[in-house]
């Protein structure tokens, strides 16, 4: 899936999710109804988030070709996809707090309309996900290799966090109503919450390392391996500058004659080599 097709697929998400955000605030003011006012606020932090999603390929766009950036505009879907995992951690440390508060000091729930609510929340939800087709990966270069754009991960997990609580919200409320099971609501939104927080956590793990610099250590293992009957790494130093590039910096001696450089890029698709020959 192309840059741009990512872009016009978020920005239709941003706008579904925005009316249903008005709609659901309006609608819950006159209504007197807090599961709505509440549903249609918590919209609201996704279509923030989706906003840095759309924001971050807009800016992509615009500086590709700017000389700015020592290795490229990579790191910006990195970044973007790291302040929206802790913004989706943020949710569902949330979520996990509300439900706690609502085990200890349970509200009357209004069952029907929270049960419309939530079933307005999966159908705009299932819509989205629709729209955005999936996350999928994405191919560069060669077919093996395969990339995870975190922007627009990230973006995804909002929407299937937001689908996945109107799912569990949907059943507890059927529970309570039908089975006087009242209780299973807060304790749905833990498991859920919990849920959200640790899909939050891996995206965190995932694009902190990026931004930080971290060692790609299968790369650097493949890199040491393959061209054990070449060369002797006194030094080496693999990276990764976004999601999908590689750099490689570091000393070796030579074992026998070979050009290094070359199959370095074969097996690593690296953009950036700083290889320096040494003779003891």
């Amino acid at each position: 899936m192309s840059e741009v097709s990512k872009e016009k697929r978020t920005l239709t998400v941003i706008i579904l999710t925005l009316i249903t955000m008005a709609a659901e605030i309006v609608i819950g003011y006159i209504t007197h109804s807090m599961a709505l006012f509440a549903d249609g606020w918590h919209m609201g932090t996704h279509a923030f988030a989706l906003t840095i999603t759309f924001l971050t390929y807009v800016f992509i766009r615009k500086l590709e070709t700017s000389d700015r950036f020592a290795f490229g505009t990579g790191k910006f879907s990195t970044l973007s996809g790291f302040t929206s995992s802790i913004l989706l951690g943020l949710t569902g440390i949330a979520i996990i707090f509300e439900s706690v508060d609502r085990l200890f000091n349970p509200l009357s729930i209004s069952f029907n309309e929270a049960i419309i609510v939530a079933i307005i929340g999966l159908i705009v939800n299932s819509a989205c996900i629709l729209i955005m087709g999936g996350h999928s990966h994405h191919h560069h270069h060669h077919s093996e290799h395969e990339h995870e754009d975190f922007n627009y991960k990230s973006a995804y997990m909002h929407i299937l966090a937001d689908a996945m609580t109107s799912i569990f919200a949907i059943t507890a409320l059927i529970a309570g109503k039908y089975l006087g099971l009242g209780i299973l609501d807060p304790i749905v939104g833990i498991i859920g919450g919990s849920v959200i927080c640790l899909w939050a956590y891996n995206l965190i793990k995932s694009t902190s390392g990026i931004l930080i610099d971290t060692e790609n250590k299968t790369v650097k293992d493949k890199i040491i391996e393959q061209l054990k009957e070449y060369a002797i790494f006194k030094e080496l130093h693999v990276w990764n500058t976004s999601e999908e590039h590689v750099s490689v910096a570091g000393k070796y001696l030579e074992i026998q004659p070979a050009d290094i450089e070359k199959i370095i890029k074969e097996i690593t698709e690296c953009d950036y080599i700083i290889l320096e020959k040494i003779t003891s």
